[in-house]
C-alpha cells in the first residue's frame, strides 16, 4: 500500500489497548488511502518521571502485537532509535524528509489538543501536519484557541473512558483486563512480568 496520507499516532502506549485501536481504525476510515503510523515514544515529554513506564523495547513489542494483521497499521521505532525525549516536531521533520510526496497528519486526543500550545514549536507542527483529534472524556472545545482549531478535524470516534493508567492499576492488583487489552498484549505482559509492584523490568 502506498498511502497518500501518513497519519502519525504517537504516545507511550503503556500498554496499548482497545481504545487506541478503535480511534486508529476510525482515523484510517476518515482519511482515504491512509496508513496509521504508530510511533511509541522513547521518553514522552510529559512523562519523564513516570516510574510505571515500561521499557521502550517492551512498548514497541506490545504495539507490534496489538496491530498485527491490520494492513492499514504500521509501527515505527524512529523515536525509540533517536532516544532521549520524544518531541513531535522533530519526528514530523524526519518523516517529511523520508516521505516528501506524502501528506502528514497527526492523530491525538482532545486532552493533548488542550495542551497543544505548550508543545515544542506548535506552529511548525500544524504547518507540517493536519491535526486529527478524537474527543476524550471531559474535553471542552472552548479550552482550545481558534487559531489551533483552524488546523483541526474532529473524528467521530467512540468515547471510551479507558486509560493506560487505569489498566496498569488493574494489572498491578491482578484484576482482569480481558477485552480491554488485546489478548496478545496481555500474554506479553504476563510473560514479562510488566506493571507489577515487584519484578518489573526497568524502563
Amino acid at each position: 500500500m502506498n498511502p497518500s496520507t501518513l497519519i502519525v499516532f504517537g504516545g507511550s502506549f503503556n500498554p496499548p489497548h482497545i481504545a487506541h485501536l478503535a480511534v486508529a481504525e476510525v482515523a484510517a476510515d476518515f482519511v482515504r488511502n491512509s496508513k496509521i503510523l504508530w510511533m511509541p515514544a522513547a521518553t514522552p515529554p510529559h512523562k519523564q518521571e513516570d516510574s510505571d513506564l515500561a521499557s521502550a523495547v517492551d512498548r514497541l513489542a506490545m504495539v507490534r502485537l496489538a496491530i498485527e494483521g491490520n494492513e492499514r497499521f504500521e509501527v515505527s521505532d524512529l523515536e525509540i532509535q533517536r532516544g532521549d525525549v520524544s518531541f513531535t516536531v522533530e519526528t514530523l521533520r524526519a518523516l517529511k524528509k523520508e516521505h516528501s510526496e506524502t501528506e502528514l497528519a497527526l492523530l491525538l486526543g482532545g486532552d493533548s489538543l488542550a495542551q497543544f500550545q505548550t508543545w515544542r514549536e506548535p506552529e511548525a507542527i500544524s504547518e507540517m501536519a493536519r491535526l486529527l483529534v478524537y474527543r476524550r472524556p471531559g474535553f471542552e472545545r472552548t479550552a482550545v484557541s481558534e487559531g489551533v482549531l483552524e488546523h483541526v478535524a474532529f473524528l467521530d470516534a467512540p468515547l471510551l473512558e479507558l486509560s493506560s493508567t487505569v489498566l496498569r492499576d488493574r494489572l498491578r492488583t491482578k484484576m482482569s483486563a480481558r477485552y480491554l487489552i488485546p489478548d496478545a498484549v496481555l500474554a506479553y505482559v504476563e510473560e514479562h512480568g510488566l506493571y507489577r509492584s515487584f519484578g518489573r523490568r526497568s524502563s
